[in-house]
């Protein structure tokens, strides 16, 4: 049996982010996941499909974390300055632009396995820092350690064990620890695109009776990552088709926000579910991202909430472990679990309401929608606030 300060289960962004904020402080880490490639190389003239709208909060922990600085020299990085949200058939809209407000960019829009590979080489570099490619069979715990119990026979004990194991989370589900769902009746499509007007760094959202389909820009001035949100009868027969026919069906709402948008990359699609736990932390064991709570991707904020549940946990652990504490102690996490769930079910709420009121073309609710987002377009101060709040 290996002894550790820290196991952390899941080598996903958020997991291996935590690890990087943790070892500074001479801790002994393991990182445990059943992903033998958590490095990919990228392809240098091929964007990847899944990425990540990064905000200010967000990228100021990577620069805490030692990463920032590595990310822009891989120069795939893309800032973007401006948002524009638009309705089809309807009259509803809303736009802002980074020059409002005090930091340069609204936002990034990163390449997860980006992200990811960064993460891995600093954290590879570490002599405290321990990898361990197996599946998690068993998890208990005694009065001063927690015991996870490896495919392969070994066990590893820690005095603090963090679940970062993602929305199936293992640890949370043989914990047995109750989690709040709730479809939000449409499944994700997603895809990289190209389309024929520059996104000039601007991300775009664009609302329709059936859906949403959001533009992020990616680091290549004509291709955008593509998050096409909508009911899962269509969401199934949207990736069947052909990629001529995708692409027409696909113009026929965007082209006038886009010009010619193509399909570039394959299509993959997942549902969209709202999940919650109301009890992350327990005696050393505390649960954060996916595994914690998953959010609609309408604002990109469900990589935020999970990079800002690492920050504020690493913060923590430091502090404790720096004055000799013990780490695994539940009392101390309070605070920090009352405060993960003030974030998580305001994002909740307002992902919810946004998703409501676009949901559907009812008149009344195309008149009441268009009104609202005008006035709040119209309103620099609640729009700023609103912007704020996401970005920070």
């Amino acid at each position: 049996m290996v002894d550790f300060d820290v196991a952390i289960v899941g080598g996903g962004m958020i997991g291996l982010a935590t690890a990087c904020g943790l070892y500074q402080q001479g801790m002994k880490i393991a990182i445990i996941s059943d992903n033998h490639q958590l490095y990919r190389e990228l392809d240098e003239h091929q964007v990847e499909i899944r990425a990540s709208a990064i905000n200010y909060a967000s990228q100021k922990y990577f620069q805490q974390i030692g990463i920032w600085n590595d990310l822009l020299a891989s120069n795939r990085v893309q800032p973007f300055d401006s948002i524009d949200v638009q309705e089809v058939d309807g009259f509803a809209s809303l736009n802002e632009h980074s020059v409002a407000y005090p930091h340069s960019h609204l936002g990034y829009i990163i390449e997860n396995q980006l992200i990811q590979n960064t993460l891995y080489h600093k954290l590879a570099e570490q002599k405290q820092v321990h990898f361990f490619y197996q599946k998690v069979t068993d998890l208990f715990f005694s009065s001063d350690r927690g015991f996870i119990q490896l495919a392969n026979g070994n066990q590893i004990a820690a005095k603090l064990i963090i679940a970062a194991d993602g929305a199936n989370s293992f640890i949370r589900q043989q914990q047995k620890i109750k989690m709040f769902t709730q479809p939000y009746k449409h499944h994700a499509i997603i895809a990289t695109v190209r389309t024929e007007i520059a996104h000039q760094a601007c991300a775009k959202q664009i609302f329709y009776p059936q859906g949403i389909i959001a533009f992020l820009p990616l680091w290549k001035s004509n291709e955008s990552c593509l998050v096409w949100s909508t009911n899962p009868q269509n969401a199934n027969r949207l990736v069947g088709l052909t990629n001529d026919e995708f692409n027409y069906q696909l113009n026929q709402i965007v082209e006038h926000y886009t010009g010619q948008c193509e399909l570039i990359s394959e299509r993959y699609t997942f549902p969209l579910i709202a999940r919650y736990c109301v009890n992350t932390v327990k005696s050393r064991l505390i649960l954060i991202g996916d595994a914690a709570h998953t959010i609609h991707p309408l604002a990109g904020q469900g990589a935020n909430l999970g990079f800002q549940d690492s920050k504020q946990l690493i913060d923590l652990i430091n502090s404790h472990y720096i004055e000799h504490h013990d780490i695994g102690l539940s009392r101390y996490y309070r605070y920090y679990q009352l405060n993960r769930h003030k974030d998580t079910l305001i994002m909740m709420a307002a992902m919810k309401g946004i998703q409501d009121i676009f949901n559907g073309n009812n008149p009344i609710k195309n008149v009441t929608r268009g009104v609202g987002m005008n006035a709040i377009n119209r309103l620099d101060c609640l729009k700023k606030q609103i912007i704020k709040y996401a970005m920070e």
